[in-house]
């Protein structure tokens, strides 16, 4: 009884082990991106380009942005000049003795996504705050 707990233990490693292997021979490779702008009293626009490989099966983007004062754009276009996404924040308290902080975000989940300069446009209207924008491509 011992002989054979022993073997099914062993049968059960093996058999965890060639999985794992298996596994990762087709594993997907992903690079990460991780970037913050901030803006203090700002109207310039800024674009971010996230360039995109033949290689990319996959790209998540997602953009946090806060607002302390101010209106902020943002959109996301492919490298052909579509729009993929937009959202526009604006802090709505005009107060010496009450402050507002407003947050937005847009996250996007785009599979084969087309090869080439994607672009992030940043458009605030004198902007304080901040914008955090996370990027993933993954290769299969």
């Amino acid at each position: 009884m011992k002989k054979s707990i022993q073997f099914f233990a062993c049968l059960f490693l093996f058999t965890t082990l060639l999985q794992a292997q298996q596994q990762s021979q087709h594993s997907c490779n992903a690079v990460s991106l991780n970037r913050t702008i901030q803006f203090d009293d700002s109207s310039d626009q800024e674009n971010i380009v996230i360039d995109v490989s033949k290689n990319t099966s996959k790209m998540h983007v997602s953009i946090n942005s806060t607002v302390k004062s101010g209106y902020l754009t943002v959109e996301l276009y492919d490298p052909k000049g579509n729009k993929k996404g937009n959202f526009s924040i604006e802090s709505q308290v005009n107060s010496s003795q009450k402050k507002e902080q407003v947050c937005g975000q847009m996250q996007k989940h785009i599979d084969d996504p087309i090869k080439g300069k994607w672009v992030i446009k940043l458009v605030p209207n004198k902007v304080i705050g901040d914008v955090s924008i996370c990027t993933s491509l993954h290769d299969e």
